[in-house]
């Protein structure tokens, strides 16, 4: 089973575009590849621009190589629209805003029935990505 994403970036107009990928959502992986080989507006464009990834990897190529599927980003007016339209089954949420990479773990919250009762993210779920890395860092030093 996949630990599901959404990678995505602000325009300066304030819309965002975003991707989906199916593999390896955790900070652990998605966010050290998004820190290391994709930490700056252009790289982060050029990658939420292709659209579903299977797994991210350290080059857009070796991304797009083994993906099950091709569908384009999608393209919201606001942040406030995408964190309100983040599906039940995202994991975690990456976003690449003023020179910089967030996340935020995706809240889903079930009744005792096991029926969705509140799916979201606000702005003030997103934490810097370098600081929960370094966090991680220190947990498993």
């Amino acid at each position: 089973m996949g630990t599901r994403s959404n990678i995505a970036y602000q325009r300066a107009n304030g819309q965002v575009v975003v991707t989906y990928c199916h593999w390896d959502g955790y900070p652990e992986h998605n966010g050290v590849m998004l820190n290391q080989h994709y930490n700056n507006q252009k790289k982060a464009e050029q990658l939420a621009n292709q659209g579903y990834l299977s797994c991210l990897k350290p080059t857009i190529k070796e991304s797009l190589d083994d993906r099950a599927n091709i569908e384009p980003p999608l393209t919201y007016h606001s942040a406030h629209t995408f964190y309100n339209d983040v599906q039940f089954d995202i994991e975690w949420i990456y976003l690449f805003k003023n020179n910089q990479w967030y996340v935020a773990k995706h809240k889903v919250s079930y009744d005792s029935d096991y029926k969705i009762i509140h799916v979201g993210i606000t702005e003030n779920d997103l934490q810097p990505l370098w600081s929960v890395l370094a966090t991680l860092e220190k947990e498993s030093a």
